[in-house]
């Protein structure tokens, strides 16, 4: 067996279906590419076979823009992702690209550490500390390292998802990405 992805979350709270019921991180090595990450990659191969750039990069420059920002440092940006499947989601990227969290500097380490409390106190904040679940999309490999670049996805546990959302893989979202990341704007400036 050989390791062809390595996946890093974080589960809070029991509702979000953490195996124990205090908040902890994971690291698990699968011999597969997950398939959220599978089709990643391929829409980022295709948008720079087509574009000549980072798909990712395209999405930084134009949400920093939009009204589902939320907050910015440095070197990472957060935002509401365009039609986001749960309440509150939120997306960061760092701002340079980078396919792997191991290429990634000191100083990004901290702004990292600083962009990661100041969106998740918004979110404590704001819904008095949710269940919610992270988990960072890394490049898999060397060979998608110029069209790939890593952030990390939260999916904030308000909605149960039923009969529809698991049989068809459409979601209802009650909260729109322009309304959660206006509510997070104003809970990180409170």
């Amino acid at each position: 067996p050989y390791v062809r992805y390595v996946s890093i979350f974080r589960n809070h709270g029991l509702e979000a279906g953490a195996s124990l019921s205090h908040t902890h991180s994971q690291i698990i090595a699968t011999p597969f590419v997950p398939k959220i990450v599978g089709e990643e990659l391929q829409a980022s191969e295709k948008f720079w076979r087509e574009k000549g750039e980072c798909i990712f990069c395209n999405i930084i420059k134009r949400e920093r823009e939009s009204s589902r920002f939320i907050t910015e440092n440095q070197d990472f940006v957060a935002f509401a992702p365009w039609a986001s499947a749960n309440p509150m989601e939120f997306w960061i990227f760092p701002k340079r690209h980078t396919p792997t969290l191991l290429e990634i500097t000191e100083n990004e380490k901290l702004n990292l550490a600083k962009i990661l409390k100041t969106c998740f106190s918004a979110l404590k904040n704001l819904l008095n500390d949710p269940p919610y679940n992270f988990g960072f999309h890394i490049s898999p490999n060397e060979k998608t390292r110029q069209h790939y670049n890593w952030h990390l996805e939260d999916y904030p546990k308000l909605a149960i998802w039923a009969g529809f959302e698991k049989s068809t893989g459409v979601y209802i979202n009650t909260v729109s990405p322009e309304n959660a990341a206006e509510s997070l704007r104003k809970a990180i400036s409170t």
